[in-house]
């Protein structure tokens, strides 16, 4: 989201209440991931009575799925910590956090597709279904990286006065003085160019957050209980 988001904008406005929009919902769908990811690994712990997966006892897929969740588990605790106390973004040491924070988001992102494809290899029924849909949703992460990377690549010259006022927002948005706004808009005349790779990426967020609510439906609904 921070890569791709930067200089997402709703209508000819960068700002969602007061802040930056990529950081509101970037904000938002960390808390709302890191929240689900703790509240499952406690329903695991409640289930199995407080139980480790023990490999003697247990097949070998059970096993790795109980050490990647975690693992997913403790980097959560971390990006959380991390997120809470990470230093002002004028700070010498603000490349500390940018890179830690990056670095354990993609773990915890990679990590989460082989546990769920671990997951479903111990399903007894509606394999091929879960399957079929984790495979889609690890192709269309694909997808949209590879656009998102097209469009960052292909993004005119024009957008970069635009992308420096979006890092602006950054620094701005954790101003101390909160009775002053950030300048977000500097540019609020969009070029065709800049509107239609805005609209490509709000529309690429829309369908995110739309599949990734039909396979949570999914696996509720097919895996076995």
């Amino acid at each position: 989201m921070a890569r791709y988001g930067r200089s997402l904008r709703f209508g000819t406005r960068r700002q969602l209440l007061g802040k930056s929009a990529w950081f509101q919902i970037h904000r938002l769908l960390l808390s709302i991931s890191s929240l689900l990811i703790l509240l499952g690994f406690l329903l695991i712990l409640v289930r199995n009575h407080g139980q480790w997966v023990q490999p003697k006892l247990h097949e070998w897929d059970s096993f790795v799925h109980s050490i990647l969740g975690g693992t997913i588990f403790s980097c959560s605790i971390v990006q959380l910590w991390l997120a809470l106390y990470r230093c002002k973004p004028n700070s010498r040491f603000r490349f500390i956090f940018n890179w830690s924070h990056r670095i354990v988001g993609l773990l915890i992102f990679g990590l989460s597709i082989p546990a769920m494809f671990l997951m479903i290899s111990q399903a007894k029924t509606n394999r091929t279904v879960l399957i079929t849909a984790i495979s889609f949703w690890t192709a269309w992460i694909v997808i949209v990286i590879i656009i998102c990377e097209k469009i960052e690549y292909k993004k005119p010259v024009f957008a970069l006065s635009m992308t420096n006022n979006a890092r602006q927002d950054d620094t701005n948005q954790e101003n101390i003085n909160t009775n002053v706004r950030p300048d977000t808009e500097a540019t609020t005349q969009l070029n065709t160019g800049s509107q239609y790779y805005n609209q490509i990426k709000l529309l690429l967020l829309v369908i995110h957050i739309i599949i990734s609510v039909t396979l949570s439906v999914l696996l509720i609904v097919f895996y076995p209980k």
